[in-house]
């Protein structure tokens, strides 16, 4: 595997884009595509970073981190997707390594929000080290509760 973890191009956003959509939680939120491209445009013009992974030329996955957007304060990984063909191959690790290496100077701590549907992104999340902390129900869709997540940093 010739990974290489990079900033997103703009002509790159709809790429991204049906990575995601195609995605457990891009099926159940009912993401479209074009809308998903053009937050992810707005985005990487923004103060937040998309960071694509990119494996054998071809875009295998990225992140969506806001740098302060928890609590106006520290980092907190908006989105992570990997496209469905090479999950499971690390790609998805390597992306969680680059949010907590770009961040390492922004906040002490790490958030993230997960789907309490989502299990497989719960434990592995868990495995590297964030901890369930708080529930918010209804928060991006009625019925689905999203789990706060942090990693605390060793300072």
């Amino acid at each position: 595997m010739s990974l290489m973890i990079r900033n997103m191009l703009l002509e790159e956003s709809s790429l991204c884009s049906a990575i995601v959509c195609n995605s457990p939680i891009g099926i159940r939120y009912g993401f479209i595509n074009e809308k998903i491209s053009a937050e992810l445009r707005k985005a990487a013009v923004s103060d937040d970073i998309i960071i694509v992974a990119e494996n054998g030329g071809a875009i295998a996955g990225f992140a969506w981190i806001a740098p302060r957007g928890a609590f106006c304060s520290a980092p907190y990984l908006r989105l992570i997707a990997v496209d469905e063909k090479v999950r499971g191959s690390g790609i998805g690790s390597a992306l969680l390594k680059k949010f907590e290496e770009c961040t390492k100077d922004t906040g002490k701590d790490l958030f993230l929000l997960v789907s309490n549907f989502n299990k497989q992104a719960i434990a592995f999340y868990e495995r590297y080290g964030y901890q369930r902390i708080g529930k918010i129900p209804d928060f991006a869709r009625p019925g689905i509760t999203e789990i706060l997540m942090i990693k605390r940093r060793v300072i």
